[in-house]
């Protein structure tokens, strides 16, 4: 089967309505909501899913149905069926299964372990040296999924907290109140990093108690490999490290597919111009699969869906209805062990 994730920038401005959805919002008028939507089937069309798990859907489930019965339907009906995360605001979590595929059911995880991810635990996230509640900005989407012909897998879909600080390149510039990005840019990544021990914990909890489990992580965790300036110079944490685990518990630690079978080179999901050390369109890799023991020798590849995507831009690709999305979808294939 194959699964594919992919942040789709902001669904919720090709709507407005909520329940009742129409195309357009205040931000894009009806005409060019469609072309981003027509892009965005465009892709998914390409790289064919049998699961897809998208961050920054919209806030609706008539919203994402409309999408769905407009531009990903045909003369059989809807081609998936979606799934929408427990909150997120105006970006939510959705999986979306295709029907006829590889996935014959989703269900939501009921388990105790993934009911206590929507508690709050103690962190210190502001740096005063006091412990207090936390959650999660977007609480993970857990499901349980059935393929075709193997045994059940769990995909947990994760959208951390974003590293944005409003106004943050003029803050940066400017002497005078650098240091308010910094208080602002640090307490993000000291989110971020909550966010990701928590998760690490709860993954822990269910290898330790199945060795075998088969769990794929995936999403936009908004970190990724290497150092940042905050990560180098004020010891904030590579999020991606700490999801795929530790390296003095390697029975624990998780395989991420796309170092092992995309190029250097090729090995990016986003760019964006790197204001902090003044790198113009850095290219970084955000989005991530990670796969736990038991489910490893089941990943036959992996991949990130360049070619579909630049297939879908126009002009210059900066404006929102130019581009499919603002990140390039990650996908991995799962089949039965090689043998022999």
């Amino acid at each position: 089967m194959k699964i594919v994730d992919w942040n789709l920038e902001w669904m919720n401005r090709w709507f407005s309505g909520n329940a009742r959805p129409r195309w357009g919002s205040g931000e894009l008028t009806p005409d060019e909501a469609r072309i981003c939507a027509r892009k965005a089937a465009a892709v998914i069309d390409a790289l064919a899913p049998d699961l897809l798990c998208l961050q920054e859907g919209p806030s609706a489930e008539a919203e994402m149905a409309l999408f769905i019965e407009e531009v990903l339907s045909d003369a059989d009906g809807p081609r998936y069926e979606a799934l929408i995360g427990s909150d997120g605001g105006a970006q939510k979590l959705y999986v979306l299964r295709r029907r006829g595929g590889l996935v014959r059911a989703v269900e939501r995880a009921t388990d105790a372990a993934t009911r206590a991810l929507a508690e709050p635990w103690a962190a210190d996230v502001n740096g005063d040296m006091l412990l207090e509640g936390y959650e999660f900005t977007r609480l993970p989407l857990v499901v349980d999924i059935d393929p075709v012909g193997g045994a059940p897998v769990r995909v947990v879909v994760l959208h951390t907290k974003s590293k944005y600080v409003h106004r943050g390149a003029a803050l940066w510039r400017d002497p005078a109140r650098r240091q308010e990005f910094v208080v602002a840019a640090l307490l993000a990544r000291r989110r971020i990093s909550a966010e990701g021990f928590r998760l690490r914990a709860y993954l822990d909890a269910l290898v330790a108690e199945d060795p075998e489990a088969r769990i794929v992580v995936t999403g936009d965790w908004n970190d990724g490999p290497g150092t940042d300036f905050f990560e180098r110079s004020y010891l904030t944490h590579n999020v991606a490290d700490i999801v795929l685990g530790s390296t003095f518990l390697p029975g624990l630690i998780f395989h991420h597919p796309l170092l092992a079978h995309v190029p250097a080179a090729a090995l990016f999901t986003a760019r964006f111009d790197d204001f902090v050390d003044e790198v113009t369109d850095r290219p970084l890799l955000l989005d991530h699969f990670a796969i736990s023991p038991g489910l490893t020798p089941w990943v036959q590849a992996a991949g990130i869906g360049h070619d579909a995507y630049e297939a879908g831009l126009t002009g210059a690709g900066t404006a929102r209805v130019e581009r499919p999305s603002d990140h390039r979808p990650i996908w991995v294939e799962i089949g039965r062990p090689l043998t022999g």
